[in-house]
């Protein structure tokens, strides 16, 4: 049986860029254009929500909005864009 993952998406100039939260294992996985850049096991992957999501009530399994904000950190940081910048490519 596979396990339930949480997955969001972001398309950006350079390829798609996803984060996926395992809720089985509270993984964190982000890829860039299919290749795996962070993994995060808990406690890290529930600090990394929490980093981004604070006001949120997601416990330890995060909501698809709670994963946006983490993806949309994580392209910030790595690519010094935000999400209006990005979007405006699509």
């Amino acid at each position: 049986m596979k396990a339930k993952a949480i997955t969001v998406s972001i398309d950006t100039p350079g390829g798609a860029v996803c984060a996926q939260f395992h809720i089985d294992t509270g993984r964190l996985r982000i890829f860039e254009r299919g290749l795996p850049r962070v993994e995060l096991f808990p406690p890290h992957s529930w600090f990394t929500v929490a980093s981004v999501a604070g006001n949120s009530r997601w416990g330890t399994r995060p909501r698809e909005a709670d994963l946006r904000l983490v993806l949309e950190d994580y392209i910030q940081q790595r690519f010094g864009m935000n999400t209006f910048q990005h979007e405006a490519f699509i």
